[in-house]
């Protein structure tokens, strides 16, 4: 099975276990952390370690093809690495896609830290409040 995005690089070889670890990734909308998506990774490869789920996200973000969301004491993984931004409950802490609606109603410009060498290489926002679920109650 060959999943697209996971092509040999130098140094590095082809992983099943990698694999399905973004498989899985792929197919949620829910920004696991790491031990929600280790559990779900188990169902299909029972043998794996969190350790080995835990390097693959960290490579899997390091080679573009996942992004961590900080939620404060915790890092949620998304597989979807297009510029969105997310928004994250305060009560329930689930997290999801956030339609910020920026092409009507632009951000300020983010300063000019390319004068001081630094390059902005992706940016994403995330806001916080309660959920409808969480805000009706």
């Amino acid at each position: 099975m060959n999943t697209p995005g996971l092509g040999r690089r130098a140094g590095q070889r082809r992983s099943r276990q990698r694999e399905v670890i973004l498989e899985e990734l792929r197919g949620l909308k829910t920004h696991p952390r790491s031990d929600e998506l280790y559990a779900l990774v188990r169902q299909r490869l029972p043998r794996i370690s969190l350790g080995t789920v835990y390097r693959n996200l960290d490579l899997l973000q390091r080679e573009g093809q996942a992004i961590e969301i900080y939620c404060g004491d915790f890092v949620r993984y998304d597989a979807d690495v297009s510029t969105h931004d997310h928004f994250m409950c305060r009560a329930c802490l689930r997290v999801w896609d956030f339609e910020s609606g920026r092409e009507s109603s632009p951000e300020p410009a983010p300063p000019d830290l390319d004068r001081d060498g630094f390059v902005i290489e992706s940016q994403y926002t995330m806001f916080s409040g309660t959920c409808p679920d969480c805000g009706a109650r």
